[in-house]
């Protein structure tokens, strides 16, 4: 969950960086994988040149995006009341639908050609499933350090703390 002390600013821009690097590498992978035995791609490559501009520049909205998406729906201030699992699945759709529609819109890749949608599938759900899981650990890592905090103050309380 996002922590409410710190600056919505500072927590969107981490997660910019941290949406938009991956997005980066994966399409690079992809492109690199891709791209020669399909030819051109139009909305983000260019035969033999890489990434297109506007391709980076699409990449970075799309990022910028799903980073308000993650910074609003992870947020205590807004979905306070939501339980974590009908935040996660919203989020998981609201970011499958954004990806689509970018994929549509400004044409990624071919949309008739069924390779590319199962390489987007397969790119979202470890990208989607390596964010779910850091989220998690992270959850529980923090849990663990309040739990050891909160055991250490009600043993201080009861007079028992031995440092």
């Amino acid at each position: 969950m996002v922590d409410e002390k710190k600056n919505v600013t500072t927590i969107f821009g981490r997660t910019v960086a941290t949406t938009f690097t991956p997005a980066i590498l994966a399409v690079t992978v992809a492109g690199l994988r891709l791209v020669d035995s399909a030819g051109t791609y139009d909305g983000l490559f260019q035969l033999g040149g890489g990434l297109t501009f506007e391709g980076i520049v699409q990449l970075f909205i799309w990022s910028c995006i799903i980073s308000g998406l993650i910074t609003v729906l992870t947020s205590d201030i807004w979905f306070s009341k939501v339980m974590l699992l009908w935040r996660v699945a919203l989020l998981m759709f609201l970011a499958i639908a954004v990806s689509v529609g970018f994929i549509v819109v400004f044409r990624w890749f071919p949309l008739d050609i069924w390779e590319a949608w199962a390489a987007f599938l397969v790119f979202f759900i470890v990208g989607f499933g390596g964010g779910l899981i850091t989220m998690i650990a992270k959850t529980k890592i923090e849990d663990g350090r309040y739990n050891k905090l909160l055991s250490e103050y009600k043993s201080k309380r009861e007079g028992n703390f031995h440092d």
